[in-house]
């Protein structure tokens, strides 16, 4: 494509949210992260959940420091990890080094950017990354995970996703975020402020629309979503 072909997509690698551009500070985060959240056991849970045969293809779509990936891989699972940030890839494959998984492989790209085959994978995983987009993109990302899928794939994502019950004021959903994480209240309010997390009756219409059936939703926290699709 040229600059004219391009020019009005939405660039996927500029960091929205915190950056991190040294090892040190992606180590640092790697550990806090597993300090708040029981991360082996959210790991072990989506991997029941999906129920997965041994050698079956898995993608991670904004892998991060790659728990859980990793812990497919040494599951016995095919494995590929994508990205935008390099530094966060470089964390990946230093840590899949050390820990003796050969065979997992990392791209540097992103839900706009996915450069595989259609039918590719049994199953696609994706945790706190599909907020990075608006909603408008959101669809196209969506839709992108589906045509990597094989048919009945699975779909796993997990991410804020803002609940409004009916009475409630969209600001009253958004502190009551607020108030759940004390010891996280700056990070949350920035990603409330600036950040693209969206509605769930929203999500739940991307998600169909892009050729899922909702299988469950599951909360996992204030505000954090857990989908189970499966590609129809």
């Amino acid at each position: 494509m040229n600059e004219q072909d391009t020019e009005w997509m939405w660039n996927e690698t500029r960091q929205v949210g915190t950056d991190y551009d040294v090892l040190a500070e992606v180590s640092a985060y790697d550990q806090r992260m597993a300090r708040i959240r029981d991360v082996e056991s959210e790991n072990a849970g989506i991997l029941r959940l999906l129920n997965l045969p041994p050698a079956a293809d898995v993608l991670e779509i904004g892998c991060g420091t790659g728990r859980f990936i990793r812990a497919a891989a040494k599951a016995g699972l095919r494995t590929t990890a994508i990205d935008v940030s390099r530094i966060m890839l470089d964390y990946v494959q230093d840590m899949a080094l050390r820990e003796g998984l050969t065979d997992l492989h990392t791209h540097r790209c992103g839900f706009l950017t996915i450069p595989f085959p259609p039918d590719s994978f049994d199953a696609v995983v994706s945790e706190l990354a599909l907020h990075h987009l608006p909603d408008t993109w959101k669809l196209v990302a969506l839709r992108n995970v589906a045509r990597a899928l094989k048919p009945g794939g699975q779909f796993l994502l997990r991410d804020v996703v803002f609940s409004v019950p009916d009475g409630e004021e969209p600001e009253q959903c958004l502190k009551h975020v607020l108030d759940a994480y004390p010891a996280m209240r700056a990070e949350v309010a920035r990603h409330v402020a600036t950040e693209f997390s969206t509605y769930s009756w929203i999500m739940e219409g991307l998600l169909r629309r892009a050729g899922f059936e909702i299988l469950s939703a599951t909360p996992a926290g204030e505000s954090i979503l857990v989908y189970h699709c499966r590609k129809r």
